[in-house]
């Protein structure tokens, strides 16, 4: 019995390596959809290719995200609501797009980009946030919203042709 087992073990491993000789490679496009709700949660996203998406929505307290993609028209959105949570997004390439939308207290949002053509997006509602937005390259676009009270951001760019706006507002 036991040799038996032994024999459809193999003649299984064998069927699985030899059909991962014919699996054709995978094509960009990923998507990736993570949404959380509650306390102390993480979250990660790395994609590498063209036109990916991620998309991160955290709902409670103490949530952090992270999501990284490297290449060129990709999109990536964070949504945060609650407090305490923080939200990083890092894209490196050509015409991406990045936006993170924030609700809440003592947030921390974080965009950065490397290339030309790409364009980011945060917004902060609350009090007491945080927001950085950095990019180097050529032709990107920056917009940085915050409303509330006790807010503080940084927007960095190097190159040339670029844009950049931060618009703040009391409450």
């Amino acid at each position: 019995m036991e040799k038996t087992m032994k024999q459809l073990m193999t003649a299984a491993a064998l069927t699985a390596f030899l059909a991962m000789g014919f699996v054709p490679e995978a094509l960009a496009q990923n998507r990736t959809v993570i949404t959380q709700y509650g306390i102390d949660h993480g979250a990660a996203s790395v994609q590498t290719g063209e036109r990916n998406g991620a998309a991160i929505s955290q709902v409670g307290r103490g949530q952090y995200s992270r999501a990284v993609q490297t290449g060129r028209r990709n999109t990536l959105r964070m949504e945060q609501g609650g407090a305490r949570n923080g939200a990083v997004t890092e894209q490196r390439g050509t015409d991406n797009l990045a936006v993170t939308g924030q609700d809440g207290r003592r947030l921390d949002g974080q965009i950065y980009q490397y290339g030309h053509g790409n364009v980011a997006g945060l917004a902060q509602f609350g009090r007491d946030n945080r927001a950085i937005a950095d990019q180097a390259g050529v032709n990107n676009t920056t917009a940085v919203i915050q409303v509330g009270s006790g807010q503080d951001a940084v927007l960095r760019q190097t190159g040339h042709n670029n844009i950049g706006v931060v618009i703040q507002a009391g409450p």
